[in-house]
């Protein structure tokens, strides 16, 4: 006798036999090995082209006498945007540390717009980066300046990151200090003596400069999350994408670094540098390997030695400065790269050491303008010719 089966779990067996059945609308999408390589590869072509294309300059770069933000000096992507914009539309730059930005002077008072004052038009782009050591400055032209080619290019070199071990990177401070840029210094071969990275450090500072999208990245953490890491940003601003109140435009470059004020107000007493003689140091191998590296690219090159602010020296010191320069100059004599040594501004001309106030700049800007090696310079690249107004 067979036995019956209710209705009611015949039915239950049937509604469990169907939900086993793969549904035939189902919303679930299953994909390829090439589905997921051509998926992967438009991923990738997103963040790159993002990474080139992104309008983070806005219209900053056009304004008179534009110079990077101090806040933004270690971000390294606005750096080759800004290398980029002002290439295309300056006929030369200037390249140096806080001397060339102007630490005490508003930005239409630098050592760029006095030049472009004596020259009748805007020549010059000022491409002064807060604590460039010639150190960093190898590595910034290197990794993030690839549009310095075939241009006049005015660099810069600061005795002062020869005035001590510390300064030309040969022993860390008490501490061992943190330097400006370490992710600008060599990273494997020729690392300073005072950089003492871990794997991370050298691993992301590797990735950061042949991958644009990770120096973006960074540029992005600078610019809009205040240098937070954006999930920690997040947690703070749990109803924002971004924040509305930053962006590349936000950071003001107009007004001085510091406030400007002759050094002895400051209550700086004369020093007593050791200096390292530039055969020694590693902060002048570094600035020799940069220099090669411009001309390769074709750029006329011409350095400005100086000026340094040997008021604020003992004797002895500004002997051994003395012949530290004499050394740098020799050599550059000898490359055959032009040069000029300026004389020492007056003493109520230094906001500090190194960096002459916005009055110094101007007389600065005088005797390069009237220097027959700077004359000569010019003339290779740009005749004279008469000023018809609008840029160069």
């Amino acid at each position: 006798m067979t036995a019956r089966v209710s209705p009611a779990r015949e039915a239950t067996t049937e509604a469990a036999r169907q939900a086993a059945q793969p549904l035939p609308n189902s919303n679930s999408i299953r994909l390829s090995w090439r589905e997921w390589a051509i998926t992967a590869f438009v991923f990738l072509a997103v963040l790159v082209l993002l990474s080139m294309f992104w309008p983070a300059t806005g219209t900053q770069f056009v304004c008179a006498d534009y110079r990077l933000p101090s806040d933004l000096s270690s971000d390294y992507w606005m750096f080759r945007q800004w290398t980029r914009y002002g290439l295309a539309h300056y006929p030369a730059v200037i390249l140096g540390d806080s001397v060339i930005w102007g630490q005490y002077a508003k930005n239409d008072d630098t050592l760029s717009h006095h030049l472009n004052a004596l020259l009748g038009r805007t020549v010059f782009a000022n491409m002064g980066v807060d604590g460039l050591h010639p150190a960093a400055m190898e590595g910034m032209v290197t990794y993030y300046g690839g549009a310095l080619t075939d241009a006049p290019v005015l660099v810069h070199l600061n005795p002062l990151w020869l005035a001590s071990r510390e300064q030309d990177l040969q022993e860390a401070g008490q501490g061992e200090t943190r330097f400006n840029h370490p992710k600008l210094v060599a990273q494997v071969l020729h690392r300073p003596s005072a950089y003492h990275p871990t794997a991370t450090e050298v691993t992301t500072a590797l990735l950061e400069r042949q991958v644009p999208f990770l120096s973006w990245k960074e540029h992005l953490i600078a610019t809009y999350y205040g240098g937070m890491a954006p999930t920690e940003w997040s947690l703070e601003n749990p109803y924002m994408l971004v924040s509305e109140d930053r962006g590349p435009s936000s950071f003001s470059a107009e007004d001085p670094g510091s406030p400007p004020m002759p050094w002895r107000e400051r209550g700086i007493e004369p020093q007593d540098m050791p200096w390292i003689q530039p055969a020694d140091s590693y902060q002048w191998h570094a600035f020799q390997r940069t220099i090669r590296v411009l001309k390769s690219g074709g750029n006329r090159v011409f350095v400005l030695l100086g000026p340094f602010n040997i008021h604020a020296l003992t004797p002895a010191s500004q002997a051994r400065y003395q012949a530290a320069t004499a050394a740098m100059a020799k050599w550059l004599t000898r490359e055959h790269i032009p040069y000029y040594a300026p004389p020492v501004l007056p003493t109520d001309l230094y906001g500090d050491a190194s960096h002459p106030l916005g009055e110094g700049y101007r007389q600065l800007a005088e005797e390069l303008f009237s220097s027959p090696s700077f004359r000569e310079w010019r003339k290779s690249w740009a005749p004279d010719k008469p000023h018809t107004g609008g840029e160069a």
